[in-house]
């Protein structure tokens, strides 16, 4: 039997309100000056030359946060920085707090997330403290926003985004984190692209809301729009993998298949241990049948984002179409641990241990979870039918298939196996005739179940 779910897409990673936006008005310490008419320093002796000086402190603090978020690209070189100053111990509170923002975002991109939560809590704490109710500060109820962005506060950010945008209405980063937020938490693709469209009303060239708003244009079904911001991101930033990895997605969404391979591989090109554009080629490659390849590059995908459940549903489903049962099962309890609600997880461990015949009441379990989460999934329904013959109990099988036809008559699954179970009921004339409509249909379904003991 064929895995009756399918293989899913994870999108690339907005992180902290949309990866790679620009952080602005942060404070250097200016060099310290000789005060005028101050005596001036004594001259080092000749003989005893001083030792190479480290970076100072400010400009630590200025790796750590100069320009933009941290990307893929820097993001190690970035947390390294962020760590040395905040070690010297001799930064403000504010330079701790953008500094505690950024080294989280890096973490974030580095698959490090307990200890970049860390980093957003005390971020967090500082601007809570630091913003003033009767006079906020635009920045740093943008800040502040980032912060609760990352820590899945998705209202309270929301909130704050909009507060910091009617504090200053030309600051296109709250414009850019509110519809980033908008459109990856809330599936609110339109109010979020009348955002993207502010900040390149502000900003024509800002590459991140043109990756944004071609994603937003994509899952609304707009192709050309999607693919003209993309091209367009593509051509400023050449060198920038996620706007690979969005229209890789884009392409994908439109049935270009080839296009989306090209777009996956341009981005590890770039970014050789992207995990969501390793997850995305495994995915195609997995519908092509290369599940070696497929599990590669997931294997390495896993390793840099260990917390994506898409990932371990991918890998299980290639296990799957290997018959290496134990490992996909591993997968999937992976998948449902980190996302306790991944409906299609729960139907693939049904169906394993249908097949396998292990654990056939655990199997159940999985079915019934598997149905609460998508009561409208026909493919559910198939596979509690392949349940209930496994347990022996034609009659609820039957129930089974019947939902499943009722939405759609022409599933041979469905047919073939309502037959088996006709059959084994006693109508032996109307299960022949089922199982001759699912061969007609799709003259391997006989060899399908037979494959798990049940002709």
């Amino acid at each position: 039997m064929r895995l009756s779910t399918k293989l899913l897409l994870t999108a690339a990673a907005f992180v902290a309100g949309g990866a790679g936006i620009y952080v602005f008005a942060y404070y250097i310490n200016p060099p310290p000056t000789v005060r005028p008419g101050a005596a001036p320093a004594p001259a080092a002796s000749p003989a005893a030359p001083a030792a190479p000086a480290g970076p100072s402190v400010a400009q630590l603090f200025d790796d750590c946060v100069r320009g933009a978020w941290p990307s893929l690209k820097d993001a190690e070189a970035r947390n390294a920085a962020c760590s040395r100053a905040l070690q010297t111990r001799q930064l403000k509170p504010d330079e701790i707090a953008l500094a505690r923002l950024t080294r989280g975002i890096a973490r974030t991109m580095l698959g490090d997330k307990a200890l970049a939560a860390e980093d957003y809590s005390e971020a967090l704490k500082h601007y809570d403290g630091a913003i003033d109710p009767r006079n906020p500060d635009s920045l740093n109820l943008y800040r502040r926003a980032t912060s609760l962005h990352a820590m899945g506060e998705t209202d309270r950010a929301l909130s704050d985004y909009g507060d910091a945008i009617r504090v200053d209405p030309n600051n296109s980063l709250a414009y850019l984190g509110r519809g980033v937020l908008l459109a990856t938490r809330k599936r609110a693709y339109d109010r979020a692209i009348e955002d993207f469209d502010k900040v390149l009303v502000l900003q024509p060239d800002n590459v991140d809301a043109l990756i944004a708003r071609g994603n937003a244009y994509s899952q609304l079904g707009d192709n050309g729009r999607a693919l003209a911001d993309l091209d367009r991101a593509i051509a400023l930033a050449p060198d920038n993998a996620q706007a690979y990895v969005v229209r890789g997605l884009a392409n994908n969404r439109r049935g270009q298949k080839q296009l989306a391979m090209q777009d996956y591989d341009a981005a590890l090109q770039r970014a050789p241990r992207y995990p969501q554009a390793l997850a995305n080629r495994a995915a195609l490659l997995s519908e092509e049948g290369k599940y070696d390849q497929a599990i590669g590059d997931l294997d390495e995908s896993i390793k840099a984002d260990p917390d994506n459940p898409v990932a371990y549903y991918n890998r299980g489903y290639a296990y799957f179409a290997k018959h290496d049962y134990d490992k996909a099962l591993a997968d999937y309890d992976a998948a449902i641990r980190l996302e306790p609600d991944m409906g299609l997880a729960y139907n693939n461990r049904c169906l394993i241990r249908a097949i396998t015949g292990k654990d056939l009441v655990a199997g159940m379990q999985d079915c019934d979870r598997a149905q609460k989460l998508m009561p409208l999934n026909i493919d559910v329904r198939i596979t509690r039918g392949f349940i209930f013959l496994k347990l022996g109990d034609p009659k609820l099988a039957i129930n089974e298939y019947n939902a499943a036809l009722d939405v759609d008559p022409n599933r041979p699954l469905a047919l073939y196996g309502r037959g088996i179970a006709r059959i084994m009921t006693g109508e032996t004339r109307e299960g022949e005739g089922d199982k001759a409509a699912a061969l007609t249909l799709d003259p391997e379904v006989a060899a399908q179940f037979a494959i798990y003991g049940i002709k």
